[in-house]
């Protein structure tokens, strides 16, 4: 009998074990077409290929739907950008009411690097001009372009309500508004290929054109007023940066990859380990990781990092968190 019970014993053991190998490892991003489904689908290969753990991307409506289940710890791992974060963990902002204060941080993998166009013939060259110009508003899906549509108008003393508003769901929308001529300004993503089918629609008033935010301490202030992880870097001239004629100061902020207080400690390490190790692998599977830093990964926020992730920082020696 005894025997017997160690055979079940040892059943059930190995039942178990084959169950945790199976377990599939799940990172959520925004719908598919988006950047951060791009990054993610990149990690997810990543994970596979070279740290012998089951994953996918999983594709969803935005951050406010996954963000509560990966702060369960439901799903393993989502994208957020380094604002979003804080408005998650505190319940404010785009997630207000609802806080997730189980998330926790792994690192900061990618620059989102946006600015205000026109179309290159029109009379705007610079964001004070705006005044009274037709612009996307609303982002009922997306909530969070409104912070950072304000965040880069309040560099020019201006926000929303100083314009004709043009209600969208998504800042997607709001581009291709802009490429049908409906409005005279919009957000754009810095090489994103919205930016690319826009600028060929404009081609007719010389396509798409940036205006460049301003510079110094003080409009800088006036940005973190609104957005407070933002910062400005100048975009270069480019073949993949239509809008970019010349060089021109546009907003930068951080994605950040997150996960739960309630995943493992030994998962996350994996995870972060590898992401820091392998930048030519996620460059060439999504361009948004060219710009990836290793050495930036624990990007100092008001969030906790994740004893995974800061376990290994620390053994590198990229610890404390480095401000922007």
């Amino acid at each position: 009998m005894s025997s017997l019970k160690s055979l079940i014993a040892a059943a059930a053991l190995s039942c178990i074990a084959m169950m945790a190998q199976a377990q599939v490892v799940t990172i959520a991003t925004n719908p598919q077409g988006s950047f951060y489904y791009s990054v993610g689908a990149a990690i997810a290969g990543l994970l596979q290929e070279k740290g012998g753990v089951s994953a996918r991307v999983q594709p969803m409506s935005g951050s406010t739907g996954y963000t509560p289940l990966v702060n369960r710890g439901n799903i393993e791992f989502g994208l957020l950008n380094s604002s979003d974060i804080g408005y998650a963990y505190t319940g404010t902002e785009t997630f207000k009411g609802h806080p997730n204060t189980d998330i926790r941080l792994v690192g900061a993998l990618f620059p989102i690097k946006v600015g205000i166009t026109v179309a290159n013939d029109s009379p705007y060259k610079s964001i004070k001009d705006l005044k009274g110009a037709r612009m996307p508003s609303n982002f009922t899906s997306q909530s969070v372009i409104a912070i950072t549509q304000n965040a880069m108008l309040a560099m020019g003393g201006l926000s929303i309500d100083d314009m004709k508003r043009f209600p969208v769901s998504d800042y997607t929308k709001g581009m291709q508004a802009l490429g049908e001529g409906k409005i005279d300004a919009a957000q754009f993503c810095l090489g994103c290929g919205t930016a690319q089918e826009a600028n060929v629609a404009l081609a007719s008033r010389g396509g798409l054109r940036f205006l460049p935010l301003p510079d110094g301490p003080e409009s800088l202030a006036e940005m973190r007023k609104v957005f407070p992880t933002g910062y400005t870097e100048v975009f270069k001239p480019a073949p993949n940066a239509p809008g970019v004629l010349v060089p021109t100061r546009g907003m930068v902020f951080s994605g950040f990859m997150i996960t739960s207080k309630h995943v493992s400690n030994d998962l996350v390490y994996k995870a972060t380990k590898l992401i820091y190790e392998n930048k030519p692998s996620l460059a060439n599977a999504s361009p948004m990781m060219r710009g990836f830093d290793p050495k930036m990964m624990d990007e100092a926020s008001s969030v906790p990092y994740h004893p995974g992730a800061e376990k290994f920082y620390r053994e590198v020696g990229e610890w404390p968190p480095k401000k922007r």
